[in-house]
């Protein structure tokens, strides 16, 4: 039986690492109908490789839940709140009319309870409004990423102080860490809506603060801010894929503690392929290309071939295997 390799290309980056993967698979492999390739080239029914693209959320879970497949996705991490899903050319912004429900709000949750997120960059970038997470309350042995539990913990502490009335929370705007309003501290920020008519920064807290190569340098800081995620779709799945590579920013800091938990629950044994940083490289298309020179992603000697040649050219956002 063929071995299946599933891609699932995630909002706006399927159209361009994903376009140079589908250049690759048009050029090496048969194409077939609803967007399936077969390799080698004219092997029919005796293919050793079936690859197949989707494009959807469903299509991901259900590849998460096929047994022994090689799933791939290739997309943006969304920092933590998940693997997003729309059509080709999706603008930053969707208009509202053609685009009612926003793609870029609407998360594969498979993350920490909650996230850390940029108001500027993301929230008022994408126009979404997702859920507050409220440091100050963050019960203890809540499930965080290392650098929101340290927020949390920081947070709580000023909290404390002005609990106990060793500061007061009218001085709060400059002390960092400190859960803050927009509309105390950057009441034009609080104000600013997006062109579909939201307001992601209304009565909504920040912490700290960063700076970003996507902003003016005119105000080159972005504010960070918490937002609840949760893993209910990675908790509905049973992992009964082989492999899950995921080639998205920053994947091991936003998803191996949930997949590792998930994981042990579900008694899978998916191996996983995720990034320390910001991948700029064609992951899906070098993964395809190796499985088709024979290299095994799941067995101990292919996991570290492919390791290597993952990371072999630049911008891999440093891939390794769990």
């Amino acid at each position: 039986m063929a071995q299946k390799i599933i891609v699932a290309a995630g909002l706006e980056i399927r159209d361009y690492q994903g376009q140079e993967m589908l250049r690759f698979l048009n050029a090496n492999a048969d194409a077939g109908p609803n967007s399936t390739w077969t390799y080698p080239k004219g092997a029919g029914a005796k293919a050793k490789y079936v690859v197949e693209v989707v494009y959807t959320m469903a299509e991901f879970a259900k590849a998460l839940d096929t047994p022994d497949a090689y799933v791939i996705y290739e997309g943006h991490s969304r920092l933590g709140q998940g693997p997003a899903f729309g059509p080709a050319n999706t603008p930053h912004v969707p208009d509202q009319k053609a685009f009612p429900v926003n793609p870029w709000g609407v998360h594969f949750r498979m993350g920490y309870d909650a996230t850390n997120t940029e108001a500027l960059c993301d929230l008022v970038e994408h126009s979404v409004t997702p859920a507050e997470y409220d440091l100050t309350t963050a019960p203890a042995g809540a499930f965080l990423p290392e650098a929101l539990t340290k927020a949390a913990d920081k947070a709580k502490r000023i909290e404390a102080k002005i609990k106990r009335g060793r500061m007061r929370r009218s001085h709060l705007c400059p002390v960092l860490g400190a859960w803050r309003t927009f509309k105390a501290c950057e009441p034009a920020l609080d104000a600013t809506t997006t062109a579909r008519g939201d307001a992601p920064l209304k009565d909504r807290h920040f912490y700290g603060q960063q700076r970003k190569l996507c902003l003016p340098k005119s105000r080159p800081d972005d504010m960070l801010t918490a937002v609840q995620v949760g893993s209910a779709d990675l908790d509905a799945v049973a992992l009964k894929c082989k492999v899950l590579f995921m080639a998205s920013c920053s994947s091991r800091v936003h998803y191996l503690g949930p997949l590792k938990r998930r994981r042990k629950a579900a008694k899978s044994t998916c191996k996983f392929y995720l990034t320390s940083a910001v991948p700029q490289a064609y992951h899906a298309r070098n993964f395809i290309e190796q499985v088709f020179k024979g290299v095994d992603p799941a067995s101990r000697q292919g996991a570290k071939a492919m390791e290597k040649a993952l990371n072999g050219v630049p911008r891999s956002g440093r891939v390794h295997v769990y």
